[in-house]
């Protein structure tokens, strides 16, 4: 990516709002060129709740596709000077460019087929997962449904719970078996922060889980890196 202001915090950190959205539109766009329907990019401010991140938008000849870019807490992070340069550039926003335009990229040219049963979309909406969403109408069975069937390659020994939690996307609910067993699935994440390990004997931190720290072979503590809610 020929765009270095978006990798350095020194030709990052005294641009304007203005040129900062301006400059992340221009690499996006030069990143989403050659895909099929582009025809602009944008960058937009984030959420009611998240007024100062940044959401990456791409213009279609269909309408548009959104997708969270970069937040205000890696921002103010980015442009810290208290915090070493290293540390600072593993938040850079052309990295998470980067990620954002992979994610567009999936969602620009998925396939559908329209059939007698209805219509079918299939989609990999991470790796070793495919997903297919099917519309269906059977008008003699008088019948209307809409159902999503996530098919994962290789899910391994995992408790089935976990991998509900994984693909369920609604509010938190408390769910309970015939027989009084319950457990709580926990709401869907809005958040596509990354993983930070922090170090809690020297307090460097890295991107990234980790089993102990890099510097000083110290314990860690994991969590997901993400701005708090304004009171």
């Amino acid at each position: 990516m020929d765009f270095p202001e978006l990798f350095e915090p020194d030709q990052w950190c005294p641009l304007g709002n203005h040129e900062r959205r301006d400059l992340l539109a221009r690499a996006l766009l030069a990143a989403l060129r050659d895909e099929p329907g582009v025809q602009d990019t944008r960058i937009e401010a984030g959420t009611v709740e998240r007024p100062y991140d940044y959401t990456a938008v791409v213009e279609t000849d269909v309408g548009n596709l959104k997708t969270p870019l970069w937040s205000h807490a890696r921002a103010e992070i980015f442009c810290d000077p208290s915090i070493h340069v290293a540390n600072r550039r593993q938040l850079a926003p052309g990295l998470d460019l980067q990620r954002a335009a992979d994610r567009l990229r999936a969602r620009l040219n998925v396939r559908f087929t329209l059939e007698a049963r209805g219509l079918t979309l299939t989609l990999a909406p991470e790796p070793g997962v495919e997903r297919t969403w099917t519309a269906e109408r059977a008008r003699f069975r008088d019948r209307t449904a809409v159902t999503r069937e996530d098919v994962v390659a290789k899910a391994g020994d995992v408790d089935l719970r976990d991998l509900l939690a994984h693909f369920y996307s609604g509010p938190s609910l408390r769910v309970e078996a015939e027989d009084g067993t319950a457990f709580l699935l926990p709401a869907a994440s809005e958040e596509e922060g990354r993983l930070v390990t922090l170090c809690l004997a020297c307090q460097r931190w890295s991107e990234g889980p980790a089993t102990s720290c890099a510097s000083c072979g110290g314990p860690v503590e994991t969590v997901l890196a993400a701005r708090p809610a304004r009171r």
